[in-house]
């Protein structure tokens, strides 16, 4: 009689690719070699069930492994469209904190569009950003001096992308930098559903000497593909709520918080 632990040898191809899929749609990802030793066949087969789950579109990989597949990747035009009051009462409170004559990045991010929408017209203020959405509010800014920082455009996220961007970035340093992001996960990190503007977010906070982050309520406890960077690198979060419980740990790693109201909720307040 067998253990009811014992690995049972399995040599179809479906009876693996069932496992496979199983354990990935359970724990969010396999590592190839691990489960070839688990399921005692060779990482080629493994590599091989996994290449066909992929081409099926059932999960996606990573260098060693598929993991689950995540949350379709909106374009910049309809993730504009969506929490447009919440993008704008953070935006709002975002702007009114930043100070005469800095240099600014700020990335792709739609909420980053109602910021530059709320910078007040006698700023004086340097903005530079890899996104032609971006550029293009920014230069409706009275004064506002902008510079686009060129390189392969991405469709999705309508910016530049690659190493002449990043190149680009690595040679400025700013005063301030301003981001959205995809999500920020249980592990406090921030992340993003582009690896490209993972990679660009990440270089753009190292290039400047703080850094602004404004993250609707959504936001907060998302899990998106690709990691940009821990949340204690950020100085201050803005964002719509303070009541989910990882507001609490992001203060206690060191950030600050604030919550953006709307204008229809200060307009509530006593007289």
């Amino acid at each position: 009689m067998k253990n009811r632990h014992e690995v049972v040898p399995t040599s179809s191809p479906e009876e693996r690719q069932a496992i496979l899929l199983e354990r990935i749609n359970k724990e969010g990802r396999v590592v190839a070699t691990a489960i070839a030793r688990e399921l005692c066949v060779s990482e080629d087969s493994i590599r091989r069930d996994l290449k066909e789950l992929v081409d099926a579109r059932l999960v996606q990989r990573f260098h060693g492994g598929a993991m689950r597949l995540s949350a379709p990747v909106l374009d910049f035009r309809r993730r504009e469209a969506l929490d447009a009051p919440d993008k704008s009462a953070i935006g709002r409170a975002a702007a009114a904190s930043i100070p005469n004559d800095v240099t600014i990045f700020v990335d792709s991010s739609t909420t980053v569009l109602h910021f530059l929408r709320n910078l007040p017209p006698t700023l004086q203020v340097r903005i530079l950003t890899t996104s032609i959405d971006i550029a293009a509010a920014a230069l409706d800014h009275p004064i506002a001096d902008v510079t686009f920082l060129g390189g392969k455009l991405n469709r999705l996220t309508r910016s530049a992308t690659g190493a002449l961007t990043a190149e680009a970035v690595r040679g400025v340093r700013a005063d301030i930098c301003v981001l959205g992001t995809c999500g920020i996960d249980e592990n406090l990190t921030l992340r993003a559903d582009d690896i490209e503007d993972a990679f660009l977010k990440a270089a753009m906070m190292k290039a400047a000497g703080k850094t602004l982050l404004l993250a609707s309520h959504d936001k907060l406890g998302r899990n998106a593909t690709y990691e940009v960077a821990p949340i204690s690198t950020i100085s201050t979060l803005y964002t719509t709520t303070t009541s989910e419980p990882l507001i609490s740990r992001i203060r206690e790693a060191g950030v600050e918080v604030v919550e953006a109201r709307s204008k229809a909720d200060n307009s509530t307040g006593e007289k």
